[in-house]
């Protein structure tokens, strides 16, 4: 039997959550097999920090970074000096994100005007440093795909995937290369969208992530989440499709390797 290897490819292990035991979690999650993690920024605020944890532990942490859709409103000069950021340490990470769209909770047209030139500026940024992007959607779906559409960025990880087997389909025949991230949403009771996708979706298009400290899967619902509960989504995975757990995460390892243009 070959050795489970499993990354958790998004992840917010630098939030303060984790500052009291943040060695404890890394260790907790070597012993699940989760040899990596990608941590994942929302703001420019983080950027260092992210970094930081890199340096410290490069084999178990690795850096994406991005502004999420919910700094939008911070203006021009915010983006600007978060590109010129990224490019100045590019050689230190493996994509722009997360970066997207999130209508959730302002849903005013000149939000999503805002957002959506967030989101593009950081795509092109994305295709000038001939990086992946990592998309966070929320209540968005239609305009994500059309910009992701438009704007092409050759490799997608649309994590936390919410959409319909439908929307992901209209994704997969885009001329790129399209990931959607799983996590702990897929063991919910009533997620039988998602159950759907995971089911039908090519097993090449799937990444295995946390989005920790967020969406701890069960019996962790409503707790912290973290890298070391992914076996429980693996495990889910694995009895939607009707195949080996080990077979599972080591081709998601495998798709993570892809998406990322690298060996880890």
């Amino acid at each position: 039997m070959r050795i489970m290897k499993i990354i958790d490819t998004h992840t917010h292990l630098y939030d303060e959550s984790f500052e009291k035991d943040r060695e404890s979690v890394q260790e907790r999650a070597l012993l699940s097999h989760v040899f990596s993690v990608v941590n994942n920024a929302d703001s420019l605020e983080v950027f260092e920090k992210i970094l930081l944890l890199s340096k410290k532990r490069p084999s178990f942490y690795h850096s994406a970074l991005g502004i999420h859709p919910e700094f939008a409103n911070r203006g021009e000069d915010y983006l600007d000096r978060a590109m010129s950021f990224i490019k100045d340490h590019k050689e230190e990470i493996l994509a722009i994100g997360e970066i997207g769209l999130d209508y959730h909770y302002d849903k005013e047209e000149e939000t999503k005007k805002k957002q959506k030139e967030y989101f593009v500026k950081q795509i092109y940024l994305a295709k000038g440093l001939s990086l992946p992007v990592v998309v966070h959607s929320r209540d968005a779906d239609r305009d994500t795909f059309e910009i992701i559409k438009k704007e092409l960025p050759e490799r997608v990880d649309l994590h936390c995937y919410s959409g319909s087997w439908e929307l992901m389909q209209e994704y997969l025949r885009l001329p790129i290369r399209f990931f959607i991230g799983i996590g702990g949403v897929l063991t919910f009771k009533n997620a039988r969208v998602i159950k759907e996708v995971v089911q039908k979706a090519p097993l090449s298009s799937l990444l295995s992530e946390t989005d920790a400290p967020y969406l701890a899967p069960t019996p962790h619902r409503g707790e912290r989440n973290e890298p070391s509960y992914l076996p429980l989504v693996l495990k889910e995975i694995a009895r939607l499709r009707g195949e080996e757990e080990e077979t599972i995460a080591n081709a998601l390892f495998e798709n993570a390797e892809e998406f990322y243009g690298i060996h880890f």
